[in-house]
């Protein structure tokens, strides 16, 4: 083989090892924004969770409806 063939062959391994790292990275961001989409998610649902179990509780059932109907009170005062 030729001084000139290996340097076709070793330019053509490279732009195909480009190619192929390009793919890499395109399937790894789409992965990570799957991950970002899921952990919001369930950060979401943690949160949701833990409000309606606070909402469980009567005391503070209460005390939110009383607060809502003071302002409501309040406005219509004004």
């Amino acid at each position: 083989m030729s001084l000139r063939q290996a340097e076709r062959i070793a330019e053509e391994r490279l732009r195909l090892l480009e190619l192929e790292a390009s793919l890499q990275r395109s399937e790894l961001a789409g992965t990570f924004e799957k991950w970002e989409k899921r952990k919001a998610l369930a950060w979401g649902a943690r949160i949701a969770g833990w409000g309606f179990n606070l909402f469980a509780q009567p005391r503070v059932r209460w005390l939110v409806a009383t607060t809502l109907l003071s302002r409501l009170r309040k406005r219509a005062a004004h």
